[in-house]
Protein backbone atom coordinates (compact mmCIF):
# COMPACT_ATOMS: atom_id res chain seq x y z
CA UNK A 1 0.00 0.00 0.00
CA UNK A 2 1.12 3.49 -0.76
CA UNK A 3 2.66 5.35 2.16
CA UNK A 4 1.69 8.93 2.97
CA UNK A 5 4.09 11.34 4.60
CA UNK A 6 2.26 13.55 7.07
CA UNK A 7 3.28 17.13 7.74
CA UNK A 8 5.91 16.75 10.43
CA UNK A 9 5.02 19.83 12.39
CA UNK A 10 1.33 19.09 12.78
CA UNK A 11 1.40 15.31 13.10
CA UNK A 12 3.91 15.39 15.95
CA UNK A 13 1.17 16.33 18.39
CA UNK A 14 -0.94 13.47 17.09
CA UNK A 15 1.90 10.96 17.38
CA UNK A 16 3.12 12.16 20.74
CA UNK A 17 -0.27 12.09 22.43
CA UNK A 18 -1.80 9.02 20.81
CA UNK A 19 0.94 6.74 19.55
CA UNK A 20 0.73 4.36 22.52
CA UNK A 21 -3.04 3.96 22.67
CA UNK A 22 -3.45 3.80 18.88
CA UNK A 23 -0.18 1.98 18.17
CA UNK A 24 0.93 4.71 15.76
CA UNK A 25 4.26 4.29 14.03
CA UNK A 26 6.52 7.01 15.52
CA UNK A 27 8.25 7.39 12.16
CA UNK A 28 5.03 8.82 10.70
CA UNK A 29 4.78 6.20 7.94
CA UNK A 30 1.29 4.85 8.47
CA UNK A 31 -0.58 4.13 5.30
CA UNK A 32 -3.27 6.46 4.06
CA UNK A 33 -5.84 3.71 4.53
CA UNK A 34 -4.84 3.16 8.17
CA UNK A 35 -5.14 6.86 8.91
CA UNK A 36 -8.48 7.04 7.15
CA UNK A 37 -9.77 4.30 9.45
CA UNK A 38 -8.82 6.42 12.45
CA UNK A 39 -10.46 9.46 10.87
CA UNK A 40 -13.75 7.56 10.61
CA UNK A 41 -14.08 7.37 14.40
CA UNK A 42 -11.66 9.94 15.81
CA UNK A 43 -11.25 12.63 13.14
CA UNK A 44 -9.99 15.29 15.53
CA UNK A 45 -7.05 13.12 16.54
CA UNK A 46 -5.64 13.14 13.03
CA UNK A 47 -7.15 16.13 11.26
CA UNK A 48 -7.34 18.85 13.91
CA UNK A 49 -3.56 19.34 14.19
CA UNK A 50 -3.20 19.10 10.42
CA UNK A 51 -5.85 21.74 9.74
CA UNK A 52 -4.47 23.98 12.47
CA UNK A 53 -1.03 23.76 10.89
CA UNK A 54 -2.48 24.37 7.42
CA UNK A 55 -4.35 27.53 8.41
CA UNK A 56 -1.37 28.80 10.38
CA UNK A 57 0.69 28.82 7.18
CA UNK A 58 -1.02 32.07 6.21
CA UNK A 59 0.49 33.61 9.34
CA UNK A 60 3.96 32.20 8.89
CA UNK A 61 7.02 32.87 6.80
CA UNK A 62 7.05 32.15 3.07
CA UNK A 63 9.79 30.28 1.17
CA UNK A 64 11.61 33.50 0.21
CA UNK A 65 13.43 34.50 3.39
CA UNK A 66 13.84 38.22 2.80
CA UNK A 67 12.61 41.02 5.02
CA UNK A 68 10.66 42.60 2.17
CA UNK A 69 8.80 39.44 1.16
CA UNK A 70 8.68 37.20 4.19
CA UNK A 71 4.95 36.73 4.69
CA UNK A 72 1.59 36.75 2.92
CA UNK A 73 0.57 40.37 3.52
CA UNK A 74 3.98 41.72 2.56
CA UNK A 75 3.88 39.73 -0.67
CA UNK A 76 0.61 41.53 -1.40
CA UNK A 77 2.17 44.89 -0.55
CA UNK A 78 4.72 44.25 -3.29
CA UNK A 79 1.85 43.93 -5.76
CA UNK A 80 0.20 47.15 -4.65
CA UNK A 81 3.46 48.96 -5.36
CA UNK A 82 3.10 47.92 -9.01
CA UNK A 83 0.18 50.25 -9.60
CA UNK A 84 -1.01 53.82 -9.72
CA UNK A 85 -2.43 54.48 -6.28
CA UNK A 86 0.52 53.73 -3.98
CA UNK A 87 3.69 55.84 -3.98
CA UNK A 88 7.03 54.75 -2.57
CA UNK A 89 7.57 58.20 -1.14
CA UNK A 90 10.75 57.72 0.91
CA UNK A 91 13.20 54.84 0.84
CA UNK A 92 15.78 53.49 3.23
CA UNK A 93 18.27 51.62 1.13
CA UNK A 94 16.89 49.75 -1.86
CA UNK A 95 14.01 47.97 -0.18
CA UNK A 96 10.84 47.82 -2.32
CA UNK A 97 12.38 49.95 -5.07
CA UNK A 98 12.39 47.27 -7.76
CA UNK A 99 8.74 46.51 -7.08
CA UNK A 100 7.75 50.16 -7.29
CA UNK A 101 9.79 50.56 -10.49
CA UNK A 102 8.40 47.24 -11.82
CA UNK A 103 11.83 45.76 -12.42
CA UNK A 104 12.78 42.07 -12.09
CA UNK A 105 9.32 41.09 -10.94
CA UNK A 106 7.84 38.71 -13.54
CA UNK A 107 10.66 36.98 -15.39
CA UNK A 108 11.19 33.24 -14.89
CA UNK A 109 14.42 33.86 -12.95
CA UNK A 110 12.98 36.60 -10.72
CA UNK A 111 12.76 35.90 -7.01
CA UNK A 112 9.29 37.46 -6.92
CA UNK A 113 8.05 34.93 -9.47
CA UNK A 114 9.24 32.06 -7.29
CA UNK A 115 7.87 33.71 -4.15
CA UNK A 116 4.18 33.44 -4.97
CA UNK A 117 4.47 30.09 -6.71
CA UNK A 118 6.24 28.47 -3.78
CA UNK A 119 3.96 30.00 -1.18
CA UNK A 120 0.65 28.99 -2.69
CA UNK A 121 1.69 25.52 -3.85
CA UNK A 122 3.06 24.80 -0.40
CA UNK A 123 -0.32 25.67 1.08
CA UNK A 124 -2.10 23.57 -1.56
CA UNK A 125 0.07 20.62 -0.54
CA UNK A 126 -1.04 21.07 3.07
CA UNK A 127 -4.67 21.19 1.96
CA UNK A 128 -4.36 18.09 -0.20
CA UNK A 129 -2.75 16.16 2.64
CA UNK A 130 -5.90 16.76 4.67
CA UNK A 131 -8.20 15.90 1.78
CA UNK A 132 -6.28 12.70 1.05
CA UNK A 133 -7.20 11.47 4.53
CA UNK A 134 -10.94 11.98 4.15
CA UNK A 135 -12.36 8.43 3.86
CA UNK A 136 -13.62 7.58 0.40
CA UNK A 137 -16.96 6.44 1.84
CA UNK A 138 -17.50 9.62 3.87
CA UNK A 139 -21.17 10.60 3.57
CA UNK A 140 -21.89 14.23 4.55
CA UNK A 141 -25.62 13.57 4.39
CA UNK A 142 -25.25 11.62 7.63
CA UNK A 143 -25.01 14.44 10.16
CA UNK A 144 -23.48 12.53 13.05
CA UNK A 145 -21.19 14.39 15.43
CA UNK A 146 -18.20 12.58 13.95
CA UNK A 147 -19.25 13.44 10.43
CA UNK A 148 -19.75 17.08 11.37
CA UNK A 149 -16.12 17.24 12.42
CA UNK A 150 -15.01 15.63 9.17
CA UNK A 151 -17.17 18.15 7.30
CA UNK A 152 -15.41 21.01 9.07
CA UNK A 153 -11.94 19.69 8.33
CA UNK A 154 -12.72 18.91 4.71
CA UNK A 155 -14.32 22.33 4.25
CA UNK A 156 -11.23 24.03 5.67
CA UNK A 157 -8.93 22.18 3.27
CA UNK A 158 -11.18 22.91 0.29
CA UNK A 159 -11.23 26.58 1.28
CA UNK A 160 -7.45 26.73 1.39
CA UNK A 161 -7.08 25.02 -1.97
CA UNK A 162 -9.60 27.31 -3.65
CA UNK A 163 -8.00 30.35 -2.01
CA UNK A 164 -4.55 29.42 -3.34
CA UNK A 165 -5.61 28.55 -6.87
CA UNK A 166 -7.46 31.86 -7.10
CA UNK A 167 -4.23 33.73 -6.37
CA UNK A 168 -2.21 31.53 -8.71
CA UNK A 169 -4.58 32.21 -11.60
CA UNK A 170 -4.68 35.92 -10.81
CA UNK A 171 -0.89 36.00 -10.94
CA UNK A 172 0.19 33.46 -13.56
CA UNK A 173 -2.37 34.01 -16.29
CA UNK A 174 -4.10 36.94 -17.93
CA UNK A 175 -7.44 38.11 -16.60
CA UNK A 176 -10.32 35.78 -17.35
CA UNK A 177 -12.18 38.25 -19.59
CA UNK A 178 -9.07 39.57 -21.29
CA UNK A 179 -7.87 36.37 -22.89
CA UNK A 180 -7.04 34.36 -19.80
CA UNK A 181 -9.95 31.93 -19.76
CA UNK A 182 -8.86 30.26 -22.99
CA UNK A 183 -5.18 29.96 -22.09
CA UNK A 184 -3.11 27.57 -20.02
CA UNK A 185 -3.65 27.92 -16.32
CA UNK A 186 -1.43 26.34 -13.69
CA UNK A 187 -0.80 22.73 -12.66
CA UNK A 188 -3.92 21.47 -10.89
CA UNK A 189 -3.30 19.13 -7.97
CA UNK A 190 -6.19 17.53 -6.12
CA UNK A 191 -3.94 15.02 -4.35
CA UNK A 192 -0.39 15.14 -2.99
CA UNK A 193 0.93 12.67 -5.55
CA UNK A 194 2.61 13.25 -8.89
CA UNK A 195 3.48 16.10 -11.22
CA UNK A 196 1.12 17.80 -13.63
CA UNK A 197 1.23 19.93 -16.75
CA UNK A 198 -0.57 23.25 -16.78
CA UNK A 199 -4.30 22.63 -16.79
CA UNK A 200 -6.52 24.90 -18.90
CA UNK A 201 -7.37 28.05 -16.97
CA UNK A 202 -11.08 27.31 -17.28
CA UNK A 203 -10.57 23.89 -15.69
CA UNK A 204 -8.73 25.41 -12.75
CA UNK A 205 -11.40 28.08 -12.27
CA UNK A 206 -14.05 25.36 -12.36
CA UNK A 207 -12.19 23.54 -9.59
CA UNK A 208 -11.98 26.74 -7.54
CA UNK A 209 -15.73 27.30 -7.80
CA UNK A 210 -16.45 23.64 -7.03
CA UNK A 211 -14.14 23.58 -4.01
CA UNK A 212 -15.40 26.85 -2.56
CA UNK A 213 -19.04 25.94 -3.13
CA UNK A 214 -18.60 22.58 -1.44
CA UNK A 215 -16.69 24.20 1.42
CA UNK A 216 -19.52 26.63 2.13
CA UNK A 217 -22.07 23.80 2.08
CA UNK A 218 -19.97 21.60 4.37
CA UNK A 219 -19.37 24.39 6.86
CA UNK A 220 -23.10 25.04 7.01
CA UNK A 221 -23.95 21.34 7.37
CA UNK A 222 -21.36 20.94 10.11
CA UNK A 223 -23.18 23.46 12.29
CA UNK A 224 -20.01 25.56 12.37
CA UNK A 225 -20.97 28.10 9.74
CA UNK A 226 -19.31 31.07 11.42
CA UNK A 227 -16.91 30.57 14.28
CA UNK A 228 -16.38 33.11 17.03
CA UNK A 229 -12.66 33.07 16.30
CA UNK A 230 -11.39 35.31 13.52
CA UNK A 231 -8.33 33.10 13.05
CA UNK A 232 -10.24 30.06 11.74
CA UNK A 233 -11.67 29.15 8.38
CA UNK A 234 -15.46 29.08 8.32
CA UNK A 235 -18.35 29.55 5.90
CA UNK A 236 -17.72 33.29 5.65
CA UNK A 237 -14.07 32.79 4.69
CA UNK A 238 -15.10 30.22 2.09
CA UNK A 239 -17.79 32.60 0.83
CA UNK A 240 -15.20 35.34 0.32
CA UNK A 241 -13.13 32.94 -1.77
CA UNK A 242 -16.24 31.96 -3.74
CA UNK A 243 -17.30 35.58 -4.28
CA UNK A 244 -13.84 36.56 -5.53
CA UNK A 245 -13.71 33.69 -8.01
CA UNK A 246 -17.26 34.32 -9.19
CA UNK A 247 -16.58 38.02 -9.71
CA UNK A 248 -13.44 37.20 -11.68
CA UNK A 249 -15.20 34.69 -13.94
CA UNK A 250 -18.42 36.65 -14.44
CA UNK A 251 -20.77 34.48 -12.43
CA UNK A 252 -22.67 37.47 -11.10
CA UNK A 253 -25.48 35.62 -9.25
CA UNK A 254 -22.98 33.48 -7.34
CA UNK A 255 -20.83 36.52 -6.51
CA UNK A 256 -23.91 38.37 -5.23
CA UNK A 257 -25.15 35.43 -3.17
CA UNK A 258 -21.76 34.70 -1.60
CA UNK A 259 -21.20 38.36 -0.76
CA UNK A 260 -24.69 38.63 0.73
CA UNK A 261 -23.94 35.71 3.03
CA UNK A 262 -20.87 37.47 4.40
CA UNK A 263 -22.66 40.80 4.72
CA UNK A 264 -25.39 39.13 6.78
CA UNK A 265 -22.78 37.54 9.04
CA UNK A 266 -20.90 40.85 9.43
CA UNK A 267 -23.54 43.58 9.33
CA UNK A 268 -21.57 46.18 11.30
CA UNK A 269 -19.02 48.40 9.60
CA UNK A 270 -16.14 50.13 11.31
CA UNK A 271 -16.95 53.60 12.54
CA UNK A 272 -14.76 56.64 12.01
CA UNK A 273 -12.72 56.16 15.17
CA UNK A 274 -12.05 52.52 14.42
CA UNK A 275 -11.15 53.19 10.80
CA UNK A 276 -8.80 56.09 11.45
CA UNK A 277 -7.06 55.09 14.68
CA UNK A 278 -6.73 51.29 14.67
CA UNK A 279 -4.29 51.01 11.80
CA UNK A 280 -6.55 48.18 10.63
CA UNK A 281 -4.36 46.06 12.88
CA UNK A 282 -6.88 44.64 15.35
CA UNK A 283 -8.84 41.51 14.50
CA UNK A 284 -11.55 42.45 16.99
CA UNK A 285 -12.70 45.16 14.57
CA UNK A 286 -16.27 44.39 13.47
CA UNK A 287 -15.41 43.91 9.79
CA UNK A 288 -12.72 41.26 10.36
CA UNK A 289 -13.59 37.94 8.75
CA UNK A 290 -10.19 36.27 8.89
CA UNK A 291 -6.91 37.38 10.37
CA UNK A 292 -3.95 36.79 12.63
CA UNK A 293 -4.06 37.40 16.37
CA UNK A 294 -0.69 38.47 17.71
CA UNK A 295 -1.74 37.57 21.23
CA UNK A 296 -1.99 33.86 20.35
CA UNK A 297 1.10 33.43 18.17
CA UNK A 298 4.68 34.54 17.88
CA UNK A 299 5.38 37.87 16.28
CA UNK A 300 6.67 38.38 12.75
CA UNK A 301 9.20 41.03 13.70
CA UNK A 302 10.14 44.12 11.75
CA UNK A 303 9.31 42.38 8.46
CA UNK A 304 5.63 42.08 9.38
CA UNK A 305 2.98 44.05 7.52
CA UNK A 306 2.71 46.55 10.41
CA UNK A 307 6.50 46.63 10.40
CA UNK A 308 6.40 47.93 6.84
CA UNK A 309 3.20 49.98 6.95
CA UNK A 310 2.90 51.44 10.46
CA UNK A 311 4.53 54.81 9.88
CA UNK A 312 4.61 55.55 13.61
CA UNK A 313 6.25 52.26 14.50
CA UNK A 314 9.54 52.37 16.34
CA UNK A 315 12.00 49.93 14.75
CA UNK A 316 9.84 48.99 11.78
CA UNK A 317 11.08 49.32 8.22
CA UNK A 318 8.06 51.44 7.40
CA UNK A 319 8.31 53.33 10.68
CA UNK A 320 11.45 54.76 12.22
CA UNK A 321 13.64 53.10 9.56
CA UNK A 322 12.15 55.38 6.92
CA UNK A 323 10.57 53.31 4.13
CA UNK A 324 7.37 55.32 3.82
CA UNK A 325 4.50 55.05 1.36
CA UNK A 326 1.88 57.56 0.29
CA UNK A 327 -1.36 57.73 -1.64
CA UNK A 328 -1.21 59.09 -5.19
CA UNK A 329 -2.31 62.73 -5.22
CA UNK A 330 -4.74 62.01 -8.05
CA UNK A 331 -6.68 59.50 -5.96
CA UNK A 332 -6.43 61.62 -2.82
CA UNK A 333 -8.04 64.53 -4.64
CA UNK A 334 -11.02 62.35 -5.55
CA UNK A 335 -11.82 61.60 -1.91
CA UNK A 336 -14.55 63.88 -0.60
CA UNK A 337 -13.53 66.34 2.10
CA UNK A 338 -16.28 64.88 4.31
CA UNK A 339 -15.14 61.29 3.81
CA UNK A 340 -13.29 60.26 6.96
CA UNK A 341 -11.03 57.92 4.97
CA UNK A 342 -9.24 61.03 3.74
CA UNK A 343 -8.01 61.53 7.28
CA UNK A 344 -5.75 58.50 6.93
CA UNK A 345 -3.36 60.55 4.81
CA UNK A 346 -1.33 63.66 5.64
CA UNK A 347 -3.23 66.76 4.49
CA UNK A 348 -0.74 69.46 5.47
CA UNK A 349 2.51 70.24 3.69
CA UNK A 350 4.13 68.09 6.37
CA UNK A 351 3.73 67.00 9.95
CA UNK A 352 6.52 66.11 12.34
CA UNK A 353 6.86 62.92 14.33
CA UNK A 354 9.48 62.21 16.97
CA UNK A 355 10.76 58.64 16.89
CA UNK A 356 12.48 57.48 20.05
CA UNK A 357 15.52 56.47 18.03
CA UNK A 358 15.80 59.82 16.19
CA UNK A 359 17.61 62.87 17.48
CA UNK A 360 15.28 65.26 15.68
CA UNK A 361 11.65 64.91 14.59
CA UNK A 362 11.09 63.40 11.16
CA UNK A 363 8.88 65.09 8.59
CA UNK A 364 5.99 63.18 7.03
CA UNK A 365 4.88 65.04 3.95
CA UNK A 366 1.51 65.55 2.31
CA UNK A 367 -0.15 62.33 1.12
CA UNK A 368 1.95 60.07 3.39
CA UNK A 369 -0.12 57.16 4.64
CA UNK A 370 -1.33 56.92 8.23
CA UNK A 371 -3.93 54.30 7.33
CA UNK A 372 -1.96 51.55 9.07
CA UNK A 373 -0.59 53.66 11.91
CA UNK A 374 -1.44 51.71 15.04
CA UNK A 375 -0.52 52.28 18.67
CA UNK A 376 1.57 49.63 20.38
CA UNK A 377 -0.44 46.83 21.96
CA UNK A 378 1.27 47.53 25.29
CA UNK A 379 4.40 49.13 26.67
CA UNK A 380 6.39 45.91 26.34
CA UNK A 381 5.43 45.04 22.75
CA UNK A 382 7.12 46.71 19.76
CA UNK A 383 4.59 48.46 17.55
CA UNK A 384 5.55 46.28 14.59
CA UNK A 385 3.94 43.36 16.41
CA UNK A 386 0.22 43.74 15.69
CA UNK A 387 -2.71 41.73 14.43
CA UNK A 388 -3.17 41.21 10.70
CA UNK A 389 -6.46 41.38 8.81
CA UNK A 390 -6.63 39.17 5.72
CA UNK A 391 -10.32 39.55 4.87
CA UNK A 392 -12.89 42.13 5.88
CA UNK A 393 -16.53 42.64 5.05
CA UNK A 394 -16.23 45.96 3.17
CA UNK A 395 -14.69 44.06 0.28
CA UNK A 396 -17.85 41.98 0.01
CA UNK A 397 -20.08 45.06 -0.14
CA UNK A 398 -18.03 46.33 -3.06
CA UNK A 399 -18.01 42.88 -4.67
CA UNK A 400 -21.78 42.66 -4.44
CA UNK A 401 -22.23 46.15 -5.88
CA UNK A 402 -19.94 45.41 -8.81
CA UNK A 403 -21.57 42.07 -9.57
CA UNK A 404 -25.00 43.70 -9.49
CA UNK A 405 -23.88 46.49 -11.80
CA UNK A 406 -22.24 44.10 -14.23
CA UNK A 407 -25.35 41.95 -14.13
CA UNK A 408 -27.58 44.86 -15.12
CA UNK A 409 -29.06 45.39 -11.65
CA UNK A 410 -28.16 49.07 -11.45
CA UNK A 411 -30.70 49.94 -8.76
CA UNK A 412 -29.50 47.14 -6.50
CA UNK A 413 -25.90 48.17 -7.10
CA UNK A 414 -26.68 51.78 -6.18
CA UNK A 415 -28.28 50.64 -2.93
CA UNK A 416 -25.42 48.31 -2.07
CA UNK A 417 -22.78 50.94 -2.76
CA UNK A 418 -24.66 53.39 -0.55
CA UNK A 419 -24.26 51.09 2.46
CA UNK A 420 -20.50 51.56 2.49
CA UNK A 421 -20.05 54.98 0.92
CA UNK A 422 -22.57 56.68 3.23
CA UNK A 423 -20.94 55.14 6.30
CA UNK A 424 -17.58 56.57 5.26
CA UNK A 425 -18.99 59.92 4.13
CA UNK A 426 -22.22 61.16 5.76
CA UNK A 427 -22.70 63.57 2.85
CA UNK A 428 -22.64 60.80 0.28
CA UNK A 429 -25.84 60.74 -1.76
CA UNK A 430 -27.14 57.54 -3.32
CA UNK A 431 -25.80 57.27 -6.85
CA UNK A 432 -28.13 57.72 -9.79
CA UNK A 433 -25.52 56.57 -12.28
CA UNK A 434 -26.01 53.53 -14.46
CA UNK A 435 -23.90 51.37 -16.74
CA UNK A 436 -20.24 52.28 -17.12
CA UNK A 437 -20.61 55.42 -15.01
CA UNK A 438 -21.88 53.36 -12.08
CA UNK A 439 -19.07 50.85 -12.50
CA UNK A 440 -16.60 53.74 -12.44
CA UNK A 441 -18.06 54.89 -9.11
CA UNK A 442 -17.76 51.40 -7.68
CA UNK A 443 -14.17 51.12 -8.85
CA UNK A 444 -13.34 54.46 -7.23
CA UNK A 445 -14.83 53.29 -3.94
CA UNK A 446 -12.77 50.10 -4.15
CA UNK A 447 -9.60 52.11 -4.73
CA UNK A 448 -10.31 54.31 -1.72
CA UNK A 449 -11.62 51.67 0.66
CA UNK A 450 -9.09 48.94 -0.07
CA UNK A 451 -6.04 51.14 -0.64
CA UNK A 452 -2.88 49.36 0.46
CA UNK A 453 -4.63 46.10 1.29
CA UNK A 454 -4.12 42.56 -0.01
CA UNK A 455 -2.83 43.43 -3.47
CA UNK A 456 -6.29 44.61 -4.49
CA UNK A 457 -5.16 47.35 -6.85
CA UNK A 458 -2.92 44.99 -8.82
CA UNK A 459 -5.63 42.35 -9.18
CA UNK A 460 -8.37 44.90 -9.85
CA UNK A 461 -6.30 46.58 -12.55
CA UNK A 462 -5.90 43.23 -14.28
CA UNK A 463 -9.62 42.59 -14.01
CA UNK A 464 -10.50 46.04 -15.35
CA UNK A 465 -7.70 45.90 -17.97
CA UNK A 466 -6.04 49.03 -16.63
CA UNK A 467 -2.30 49.59 -16.88
CA UNK A 468 0.05 51.78 -14.90
CA UNK A 469 0.31 55.43 -15.88
CA UNK A 470 1.81 57.70 -13.24
CA UNK A 471 2.21 60.71 -15.48
CA UNK A 472 0.42 63.75 -14.14
CA UNK A 473 0.84 62.72 -10.50
CA UNK A 474 2.15 65.42 -8.21
CA UNK A 475 3.91 63.03 -5.86
CA UNK A 476 4.87 59.83 -7.68
CA UNK A 477 8.65 59.52 -7.61
CA UNK A 478 8.66 57.20 -10.62
CA UNK A 479 6.52 58.26 -13.60
CA UNK A 480 6.20 54.78 -15.03
CA UNK A 481 3.89 53.86 -17.92
CA UNK A 482 3.08 50.16 -18.38
CA UNK A 483 0.18 49.21 -20.66
CA UNK A 484 -2.36 46.66 -19.51
CA UNK A 485 -1.72 43.12 -20.63
CA UNK A 486 1.00 40.52 -20.38
CA UNK A 487 3.33 42.61 -18.22
CA UNK A 488 0.97 42.02 -15.29
CA UNK A 489 1.15 38.25 -15.71
CA UNK A 490 4.11 36.47 -14.14
CA UNK A 491 6.14 33.82 -15.86
CA UNK A 492 6.37 30.42 -14.23
CA UNK A 493 9.52 30.14 -12.10
CA UNK A 494 12.41 28.35 -13.74
CA UNK A 495 14.54 27.18 -10.82
CA UNK A 496 11.74 25.93 -8.59
CA UNK A 497 9.25 24.57 -11.15
CA UNK A 498 10.25 24.29 -14.79
CA UNK A 499 13.61 22.67 -14.01
CA UNK A 500 11.87 20.01 -11.90
CA UNK A 501 8.63 19.41 -13.77
CA UNK A 502 9.23 18.04 -17.29
CA UNK A 503 5.49 17.89 -17.96
CA UNK A 504 5.25 21.67 -18.30
CA UNK A 505 6.14 22.73 -21.83
CA UNK A 506 4.44 26.13 -22.12
CA UNK A 507 5.84 29.28 -20.52
CA UNK A 508 4.03 32.60 -20.35
CA UNK A 509 5.40 35.13 -22.87
CA UNK A 510 8.13 37.46 -21.76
Amino acid sequence: MKKIIIIAGCISTFLGACSKSLNIDPEGTMTREQLQEIVKTKPATVLEPMVTSMVSQVNGFVPQNSVDSRNFLISNLLLNLKGNDMVLAHVNGGWLSNDYQMQNYREENATRTALYWGMFYKWIFYANQVLDLIPADFDPSQATETNKLIMKYKASALTMRAFCYTYLLWLYQDDYFHGGKDKAGVPLYTTVAGEEDRAPAQEVWNQVITDATEAVALFKSSGLSNTASRTDFDASVASVVLARAALTTGNWPVAISAAEYVMAAYPTLMNETQYTTSGLSNISLPETIFGYDFSTASGKGTSSFPGWMNILGEGGYGGSQGSWVAIDQRLYDQISATDYRKGNFVADEFIEHQYASSVLPEKHYRYYSYKFAAPAIDANTPSYNQDDIYMRSSEMILTKAEAEARGGLDGDAQNTLYILAHERDPNYVRSISTGDALLAEIRLQRRIELWGESGFEFFDNKRWNIGVDRRGSANHTNLLVVPAGKLFTLQLPLATELNYNPLITEQNPL
